[in-house]
Formats: structure tokens, sequence, C-alpha cells
């Protein structure tokens, strides 16, 4: 459940079909930003509830990255 919303928000917020993504996608091949990417997490953290820390952030590589420290906020709370 968590990988497909992730892969939701990622393709809305990119503007790109989620049939083109994967777990292994990176931000890179899809052309995200770092702006992209900012945004992405501020739709994931708001529709999760949970708060990504900056300095996951600044790891964050692509699609598999983004679900990992989401399922884990979503674990600790």
């Amino acid at each position: 459940m968590v990988y497909e919303k992730v892969i939701s928000f990622i393709a809305d917020q990119l503007d790109i079909e989620e049939e083109t993504l994967n777990e292994e996608s990176t931000f890179e091949e899809i052309g995200a930003d770092e702006v992209d990417i900012a945004e992405l997490v501020l739709a994931v953290e708001g529709e999760f509830e949970i708060e990504i820390h900056e300095d996951e952030v600044t790891h964050l590589s692509g699609v598999s990255d983004l679900v990992s420290v989401v399922q884990t906020a979503i674990e600790l709370g």
C-alpha cells in the first residue's frame, strides 16, 4: 500500500505515468530535481502524517529509498 501511494505521488508531482515507475527508478532517470524531491517529501509527509528528517531527504536517490523512508517513519510512529 505504501509503495502504491508513493508511486502515485511521484507520478502526480512529476506529471508522468505511473506505469513508467518501478522500485529501481531513480529520481535522476525520471527527471526529478532537488525541488521536485522536496515537494514529493512534503506531499508524502502530509498524506501519511509523518515527518521525514532532512538528513534522510538528502540521501534519497529513487523510488525505493522514498518508500523505505516512509515505511520506517510509519513504523516508528
